[in-house]
Parts: structure tokens; sequence; C-alpha cells
């Protein structure tokens, strides 16, 4: 990004901090949890590290289709074939972790169903970053 102006801005609010029972507290790096700006930042940040690797390195090398699904920073992924879910369970903490993130160890796994009118079984990964995490 090489917006000054908007730098400056992002800047501001990440050294703000934030007010909690009447008590402010300002992190000495990332985007504080609750902070106004942590929802931009997250979809600026996951629409790179995300949206745009799924589709456009993950899906192509996949045996079936998929999908993913993003609501701010939580996101389900489908897929069709258990091993495609499978192999992209294995990538996305390394995908997170190359951009200094982790991925909520308990929130992420694999849930089986069965799309009811196909009857496929289908395998998608859920994933929330890992609570308190903040972004860099």
């Amino acid at each position: 990004m090489r917006d000054g102006v908007l730098l400056r801005l992002i800047d501001k609010w990440l050294k703000a901090g934030v007010m909690e029972d009447g008590n402010v507290s300002c992190p000495d790096s990332g985007s504080p949890q609750g902070g106004v700006v942590s929802p931009t930042l997250s979809n600026v940040f996951l629409h790179y590290v995300l949206d745009l690797w799924f589709e456009n390195e993950v899906k192509p090398c996949l045996a079936g289709p998929a999908f993913l699904i993003r609501f701010a920073d939580d996101f389900v992924i489908g897929f069709r074939n258990e091993r495609d879910a499978q192999r992209v369970m294995e990538v996305i903490p390394k995908r997170f972790g190359k951009y200094g993130q982790t991925v909520h160890p308990t929130k992420t796994k694999l849930v089986p169903f069965v799309l009811r009118s196909y009857g496929e079984l289908s395998r998608p990964v859920t994933v929330s970053p890992r609570s308190g995490a903040k972004m860099a």
C-alpha cells in the first residue's frame, strides 16, 4: 500500500487503543481485539492471503469442485472430494504462518456433511483465527 494518508490513518487507529470497563489499553503491535480498524484490516489481509490464493492457486489443483465462504475473519471451505479437504487442511496453517498468523487449533477442523439432494459426502474446513490473535 502506498497511499500515505491512508497509512497514517491506519497507524493512528492502531495506536488509539481500546477502552474496556473504563480502562484504555494500547497494544504494542498489531490491531487490538475489538478495535475499530480490526475488521477492515482483517478483510484486506484475508482477501490476499486467503481469497485470491484459494481461487488462483488451490482450486486449479483440486480433484473436485470447492467453495470458500468468508464472513469477516471466519471462513468455511467446502469440498466434494475428501482428499482435497485433507490436503487443504494440511496447508492452511502453513499459509497463515507464512504471514505471521495462526488458526485456532480447536475451531479448525474437518466436518463431514451430506448434501441431501446429491447424496455426496463433502468435507468443509472451518477456520477461525486464534482467540485473541492480533493482525500484524
